[in-house]
């Protein structure tokens, strides 16, 4: 039996299924389909890649089943990998030529990329032998020669099309390894006096003249822009982010745009002569946490659009997804009785509306305070359709994962006809998923995150980990309190934080735990930053996900305590368990 929830990345996915599969977004994030130079920035599993792909020609195909030379814009994909270019070996080339290395790899790694997609469309080059033959011996051989690339003997004739793209790949090969060889081999050379004789490639002498030749083939979309989908730019190192940058800054969007993809983590915005980039002018820009953590109805829209589509497909079932997900029956009717009463004991005829606002904000928290008290905690569910959208905090990866485990927890327990998931499964396994991202997921973090703190001293992994743990267990306190507000996930700084504690905020966001976002000062005269902790966490800091949500405001130095003492941070900023008085400034947004 398929899971219909399992997680493949693009490459992995056929043009049909990405059509069938695909939930249109582009209504959010209507820049990047158009044409510009666009950054899309997002946590891993937020759906970038997805969105490439469904940008690739053999996908735009389907749509009103049209030819290639009828679609929009040709989408080139060019996945970054931290093996593919980052080379340790650039770091340590200490040489004047090394920002002209790093561009002749990218460029020609890039263009390797490009022909490698054409493979794809045989039929469609096949057809146009005479025109690429043309373009090969006319046009791509005086670029490599100019770039100083002996061409002698590659002049020749094709039986077909795809022949012809074959031997461009093979040259674009030779000239990425040479220099890589020659990269390798000064760094071996003490006196790293090597002459270089080989190549040398830049995007504006080499690959965008190449591309705009390209475009003139009879099976490319006429007067169209081409897109190249450089994904995951994050991993290319810091002067070849200044290059790619610097690609940015000619603002030749007009016939090819740069949509650039990262995790939060790209490195630089300056390019290689110090200047910055800078939006609208160069470029756009779509964050998509910021917009899905904002839109949480349209996030619902959109996951729930997802979960019937793949319902459909694989299991040729249609269902409602709170029915394929349903809440823990029990726990909802506790809830509601709770509800029932808060209105009661709320309810005043001259604010028609308290009791039910009563009831939204502090049904949930009583019922966990009573789960307390009996010494339960641990059958509070967070099963339901609504509680797994709300944990997925904006991230579809953060869906679909554990909905994958659900669902194979199913098939483990030889169901062979599946119609729902029972709530039990479903709390098992996102509380599960919960404590992972913080335990398992963040081992594997540590690893990646470089330090050079002395033996004895916090790492910036041990900050990021308390920083996490103190907000955490700060917005269980309040959700278990007696507050006005409890449902609470966000703290907005009150001031501009310190370089230590700026470096850590970043180190969160960047690892999705925290998402950025502003809002206006208590004086109004301002905006401040507001961190928002990831609902992906709520079932391991026993939180509501759902609800009525508020955010403290909170100085810089408070927050900071939480780097080093977390438990400290929560006795100092959490209510006192009996109170019922509003510690700090609480805020509802």
């Amino acid at each position: 039996m398929k899971n219909p929830f399992e997680v493949n990345t693009p490459e992995g996915i056929s043009a049909q299924d990405a059509y069938d599969l695909f939930v249109d977004v582009f209504t959010d994030f209507y820049q990047v389909p158009k044409i510009g130079h666009t950054f899309l920035n997002g946590s891993r599993g937020s759906g970038k890649s997805m969105m490439f792909r469904y940008m690739m020609p053999d996908c735009q195909k389907l749509i009103g089943n049209r030819p290639l030379k009828d679609l929009d814009y040709f989408a080139l994909y060019i996945p970054i990998k931290l093996t593919d270019i980052n080379y340790p070996e650039l770091e340590k080339l200490r040489t004047n030529a090394v920002t002209y290395f790093n561009e002749h790899l990218l460029t020609s790694y890039i263009a390797i990329k490009c022909f490698n997609n054409l493979l794809e469309y045989s039929e469609e080059i096949n057809q146009s032998h005479k025109e690429i033959e043309k373009f090969y011996n006319d046009y791509f051989l005086l670029y490599v020669q100019i770039s100083g690339h002996d061409i002698s003997k590659y002049e020749k004739s094709f039986s077909n099309g795809i022949e012809c793209i074959h031997e461009i790949i093979k040259i674009l090969n030779m000239m990425y390894h040479e220099c890589n060889k020659y990269c390798k081999d000064i760094i071996l050379e003490r006196d790293g006096t090597i002459p270089y004789k080989k190549s040398l490639c830049t995007y504006i002498d080499f690959l965008y003249p190449i591309l705009l030749e390209l475009k003139k083939l009879p099976f490319m979309p006429p007067h169209k822009p081409i897109y190249l989908l450089i994904d995951d730019a994050g991993y290319l190192n810091k002067i070849q982010t200044e290059i790619l940058n610097t690609w940015v800054s000619y603002r030749s969007s007009q016939d090819i745009s740069l949509k650039i993809s990262t995790q939060l983590d790209y490195k630089s915005y300056k390019t290689v002569t110090n200047k910055t980039i800078d939006t609208p002018h160069d470029y756009s820009q779509v964050d998509i946490n910021s917009i899905y953590t904002s839109d949480k109805d349209n996030y619902y829209k959109r996951i729930d659009d997802i979960v019937q589509r793949r319902l459909k497909k694989y299991l040729g079932i249609e269902v409602s997804s709170d029915s394929f997900f349903p809440q823990y029956k029990k726990q909802a009717e506790e809830i509601e009785k709770i509800a029932n009463h808060l209105k009661e004991v709320h309810y005043d005829p001259e604010k028609p509306y308290a009791g039910s606002d009563a009831a939204r904000r502090y049904a949930a928290s009583e019922f966990l305070k009573d789960l307390i008290r009996r010494r339960s905690t641990t059958n509070y569910s967070y099963a339901g359709f609504d509680n797994l959208v709300a944990i997925s905090s904006g991230i579809v990866r953060h869906f679909l994962e554990p909905a994958s485990k659900m669902f194979s927890e199913m098939i483990a327990q030889d169901n062979l006809t599946i119609t729902h998931i029972p709530h039990t499964i479903q709390d098992d396994v996102i509380q599960e998923y919960s404590e992972d991202f913080l335990t398992n997921e963040f081992d594997k973090i540590r690893e990646t995150i470089e330090d050079t703190n002395g033996v004895g001293k916090l790492s910036k992994a041990d900050k990021l980990h308390n920083l996490i743990s103190g907000l955490g267990g700060l917005f269980h306190a309040i959700f278990i309190s007696d507050k006005s507000e409890r449902i609470v996930f966000s703290v907005a700084l009150t001031d501009i934080p310190d370089d230590e504690l700026k470096e850590i905020l970043h180190l969160a966001v960047q690892y999705g735990y925290l998402h950025q976002s502003s809002i206006r000062n208590k004086q109004g005269t301002g905006k401040c930053v507001l961190y928002v902790l990831s609902r992906t966490l709520a079932p391991y800091f026993k939180i509501e996900p759902k609800g009525f949500k508020g955010y403290q405001f909170m100085s810089s130095n408070a927050l900071k305590i939480s780097l080093i003492d977390p438990n400290k941070f929560i006795k100092l900023i959490a209510p006192n368990k009996d109170s019922t008085q509003d510690y700090g400034q609480l805020t509802i947004f």
